[in-house]
């Protein structure tokens, strides 16, 4: 009985995780130079990467309660760095001028699919484009 409730609790956090998942966007300024908006990533994306999220400590002397209690806390500890990431990326991008604009699912699965450095040319070129694909999203 006990591990059939732990399957479910564990099946029940596996399906939850994708939900907690940030919105796919892209950061958009008419004109922007390439060299200015490469400059801007960079540094806050620096900034989001040096993000810490706080450690959950699990005590229990039953050593199965206690390794549960640490598999969930590091599964919701890795969806809390995440939103964390994110936030400090949309507000960096944000002081800088930039706004959010939510990319469609083709161009999701379009920069999925490129390497690193046409990535960031594509990217470039959504940031610059006069008229956005996508919805603009409030700051």
């Amino acid at each position: 009985m006990q591990a059939r409730s732990f399957l479910v609790l564990a099946l029940t956090a596996c399906a939850a995780a994708p939900a907690g998942a940030a919105e796919p966007v892209y950061f958009h300024q008419s004109g922007i130079a390439r060299e200015r908006f490469a400059t801007d990533l960079a540094e806050c994306v620096g900034l989001a990467e040096g993000v810490q999220a706080p450690r959950h400590f699990v005590y229990s002397p039953n050593l199965y309660a206690a390794a549960a209690g640490a598999f969930f806390a590091g599964l919701l500890g890795s969806g809390e760095k995440r939103k964390m990431i994110d936030s400090v990326l949309r507000t960096c991008m944000a002081d800088k001028g930039y706004r959010r604009i939510k990319a469609t699912g083709p161009l999701r699965k379009e920069l999925g699919a490129l390497s690193k450095d046409a990535r960031l040319d594509r990217l470039y070129q959504l940031a610059a484009a006069d008229a956005p694909p996508g919805k603009a999203l409030p700051k």
